[in-house]
């Protein structure tokens, strides 16, 4: 398997959030199966990052709105 930069999972992971957030402001379901996989790929990727990103990750706007 590839190893990926953290700049690039980091980009991987707001593009999963920002897409999260369409789909929830469009009235799709929160349990529909796209949203599961975009929820669960958003877990993996955090697992790759270190441990000080994963904080600085939960502080930052994007993720909250």
């Amino acid at each position: 398997m590839k190893n990926y930069s953290e700049t690039e999972v980091l980009t991987r992971i707001r593009s999963g959030a920002y897409k999260l957030k369409y789909r929830r402001r469009e009235g799709f379901v929160d349990d529909s199966l796209d949203s599961l996989c975009v929820v669960n790929e958003i877990r993996y990727l955090y697992g790759l990052l270190s441990t000080e990103l994963q904080s600085q990750l939960l502080d930052m706007p994007w993720l909250d709105e």
